[in-house]
Order: structure tokens, then C-alpha cells, then sequence
């Protein structure tokens, strides 16, 4: 039957539970699952039906996730268990997200929580993170794991569609101290037809993330003919430099996966064009993503125009940054979490 789920109420009248984990907040009649596939009503309570249940898990780098301003060159401890509530045409981990009746993955023993932590230090992680599907749709066990990876001094990840509600978000410190967010686009239009999610919850959670003192970084999967025109490519970078021109925000690639397996590969043109807007507008850290080549991913200083941290892929190849996280030409403040010695790691 799974664990008792968080964040719902009941209805006493109809039998139903109101979920309250994402902005869909699903009405689930008793013995029916809501629109992630992850909760299911029984007798009145909601149950979550993916605890520990593990369906992915790796040591990556963390600038994977991708994060390039939270502890650059370390190591986190990755996992993922099935479910998600967006339908993306192109999701490039369907099988995971959308498992239908069936769920892959290893279910643990029940002290899966103290062993994961354990496996995480095994392994030489450097923190915790929740990925490969939304971390929303299982929340309760992500929140328990980063409770108690926090308690033993490692930090916690999310990557997420942005979608969790209100509750939810102001839940999670300590158990989360860094998002990387998509916004997959800035219309309603695309989030309806091509993510099934909600522009406006996504909003709402960058901008409550970032007061909540969340480390945020943001990623957009530029799609051909779907949310790369100038216009939607203006608007949307000129609102993240509103927010913050510190907010480092990461441009990704598009293949042809899924359903959206008829279009192609992102032009690198138009992922070069997009950094520029994103520059003009004030963003001071703009990353490609998916596409390698020399400084696409490099750290640069927006006053100098040193370049702080090198990279090749997701391989830290210089970090020049002082241990206060500024440049050691201009001492020019660099946003970011930097609580992490890369000298000391590379010994």
C-alpha cells in the first residue's frame, strides 16, 4: 500500500483526498492514484507509492545536474524513483517518469534511508541529489533522505520542474539547499501543450526559492520552432536578470527524444544567440549546455572577464576563485556556494 503521504486533506462527504504536493492539487476518489501515478487514496488516506523505491542511483559530478555555482567539482550522490507529474512530448526519461503499471527500480530494506546515507559517504559524494524524475512527486522520501544527509553535513539537491506547491516549497529547508529549476519555456501556450505544467507555478517557485535562501540555478531546453524565437528568448531572460543578474541560468540542447523525436538537434547558432540576448539583458552567467566546445561552460567575471572556473563537459579543469568565493584580479564578489576545496579534492 506504500507509507502515508504528506501535504493533503480529506473530504469527508465524497471519500476523496486533495493532494496537496504540486499545482495540479488532484481530487483522488478512494482506490484511484492522482496524475503523477505516484499517490493513490486507500480508505480515505493518501499513500505514496514510490518510498524507497529506487530507481536510479549514481555518483555524479554536480556540475551534471547542472549546477556551476554550488560547490564546483564535487561529487553528488544521485537517485530517482519513479513518477512525475508534466507530460513532456520530449521527455528523454519517459520510462521513468511516466512508468504506467510498470515501476522499475529496487525497493530497499526499510532502513533504506540510514544505508543511502551511508552509501553516500562510501562512496565519497559530496552531497545529495534528487533527479532523473520530478523529486516532487516523491517528496516524502527526498525530504527524509536530505534531513538526514543534512544532519551529517552533506547538502541536498533538487532538480526539478519547478512545479511543487506553496507548502511544499516552504517545507523543504534544511532538507534542500540548492534547486536547479527548469522553466522549459514563457508562454502558457507551451507549458500546456508541450510540458502539461503551469508557467505561472513556475514562476512563483523561482522567485519563493530564491527568498526561502535556496541556492537556484535555472535551465532552459531550447527547442527548434517551440520556445526559441527572440521574442519568447527576450522575455524570459529579461525576467531571470530582473530577478537576479546573478542568477546563473543554463541553455541546453534539444535531441529528438520521445515524441518529439521528428525535430531536430538545436542549432549551436541559435544556442549562441540565445546567450547573447540572455548577456544584453544583464544575466551575468549564461551556460551551453549539451553541446560541448572551449568556454561554453567556463565561469567568467562580469567586471574583468577572467576566467575563473574552466571546464570541458562536466569536468572542472581550473578553479581560480579565492576561498570567499571572489576573483583573485578584481575581488569582485562571484554569486554561489563555494564551501567546497577543489585543490583539496584533486589531491
Amino acid at each position: 500500500m506504500g507509507r502515508p503521504a504528506r501535504f493533503w486533506k480529506s473530504n469527508e462527504k465524497t471519500g476523496s483526498v486533495n493532494c496537496l504536493a504540486c499545482f495540479h492539487r488532484c481530487d483522488i476518489p478512494d482506490g484511484r492514484r492522482g496524475f503523477c501515478q505516484s499517490r493513490v487514496n486507500k480508505n480515505g488516506i493518501l499513500y505514496t507509492l514510490n518510498y524507497g523505491y529506487t530507481a536510479s542511483l549514481a555518483l555524479d559530478p554536480v556540475e551534471k545536474k547542472p549546477l556551476y555555482h554550488f560547490q564546483p567539482g564535487s561529487m553528488t550522490f544521485s537517485v530517482g524513483a519513479p513518477g512525475c507529474n508534466f507530460s513532456c512530448l520530449g521527455c528523454q526519461n519517459h520510462d521513468l517518469s511516466r512508468p504506467g503499471s510498470s515501476w522499475p527500480g529496487v525497493k530497499y530494506n526499510p532502513d533504506i534511508i540510514t544505508r543511502l546515507n551511508q552509501m553516500a559517504f562510501d562512496n565519497g559524494a559530496d552531497s545529495w541529489s534528487f533527479t532523473y524524475s520530478e523529486p516532487t512527486v516523491f517528496l516524502e522520501y527526498a525530504i527524509d533522505l536530505g534531513l538526514e544527509a543534512h544532519l551529517n553535513g552533506l547538502p541536498s539537491i533538487w532538480v526539478t520542474n519547478g512545479s511543487m506547491s506553496p507548502e511544499v516549497l516552504k517545507a523543504l529547508p534544511p532538507a534542500v539547499s540548492a534547486m536547479n529549476i527548469d522553466l522549459k519555456g514563457f508562454t502558457k501556450k507551451f507549458y500546456h501543450e508541450v510540458a502539461g505544467g503551469r508557467l505561472t507555478a513556475v514562476k512563483d517557485n523561482i522567485e519563493l526559492a530564491l527568498s526561502l535562501g535556496i541556492w537556484v540555478e535555472v535551465t532552459t531546453l531550447v527547442i527548434p520552432g517551440l520556445n526559441d524565437s527572440i521574442s519568447e528568448l527576450e522575455q524570459l531572460t529579461s525576467y531571470l536578470a530582473a530577478l537576479s543578474p546573478d542568477l546563473p541560468w543554463h541553455i541546453s540542447r534539444f535531441f529528438p527524444r520521445h515524441r518529439q523525436s521528428h525535430i531536430p538537434a538545436t542549432p549551436i547558432s541559435t544556442l549562441e544567440r540565445a546567450k547573447d540576448i540572455a548577456q544584453n539583458n544583464g544575466l551575468n552567467y549564461v551556460y551551453i549546455g549539451n553541446a560541448f566546445s572551449p568556454k561554453y561552460g567556463d565561469t567568467v567575471c562580469p567586471s574583468c572577464g577572467l576566467s575563473l572556473i574552466k571546464r570541458h563537459g562536466f569536468t572542472v579543469l581550473e578553479n581560480q576563485l579565492t576561498n570567499g568565493g571572489l576573483c583573485p584580479k578584481c575581488l569582485t564578489k562571484i554569486a554561489g556556494r563555494w564551501n567546497y576545496n577543489f585543490e583539496a579534492n584533486q589531491a
